[in-house]
Formats: C-alpha cells, sequence, structure tokens
C-alpha cells in the first residue's frame, strides 16, 4: 500500500514481511473506524459463535457475548460500528472481529 519512497521514510521496509502485513491490517482497522453497515443476519453458527450477515460478511462474537448472539434470529436487522453488533429491535450488543 506503500511506495517505496514511503516505506523507506517510514523504515517500514527494514520490517519482516509479517509485520509489514501486521501494519497494513492495522491500518485498514484504524481506517474502518467509526464506518457502520446496517445489515439482516443471514446465519448464526456454532452457538452464537459466528454471526453472518446478509452482505457475506462473517463475524467471530467474542466468547463471553455467545450467549446473546445465539438468542438472535436470522433476518433480524443489525447496525455494525467499529466491532460491535447491535440489534436493532432493542439494542443488544456484542463484541465481534469481522473475519478477513
Amino acid at each position: 500500500m506503500m511506495t517505496s519512497d514511503e516505506m523507506a521514510v517510514t523504515g517500514a521496509n527494514l520490517l519482516t514481511t509479517s509485520q509489514q502485513l501486521e501494519l497494513a491490517a492495522w491500518g485498514m482497522k484504524m481506517f474502518t473506524l467509526g464506518q457502520y453497515r446496517v445489515s439482516e443476519i443471514e446465519e448464526i453458527k456454532y452457538g452464537g459463535r459466528l454471526i453472518v450477515l446478509e452482505d457475506g460478511s462473517r463475524w467471530e462474537v467474542n466468547e463471553l457475548d455467545t450467549t446473546t448472539a445465539e438468542s438472535w434470529s436470522v433476518l433480524d436487522k443489525v447496525v455494525v460500528i467499529d466491532d460491535s453488533i447491535w440489534r436493532l429491535d432493542d439494542l443488544e450488543r456484542v463484541e465481534a472481529e469481522q473475519e478477513l
């Protein structure tokens, strides 16, 4: 994502490939913070551990929130803001990370 000049100035060219990939992933996460998406739930799998939205995105639910996610239903409307999924009917929330 960086030009060779940007890589040299920041020192990113000195990082290992693994470190560069982690830096890129972090940069993408920072870019998406504060953005949101509204969708319906397409599927809830593995006892609430995974939520699949109608847009095909897959969200791994925090272990502490799986009971809440498991009580939700297919076609429930949700909004995803950062790493939280809110069910719009009653504003219940679970913490989740998008699978990439």
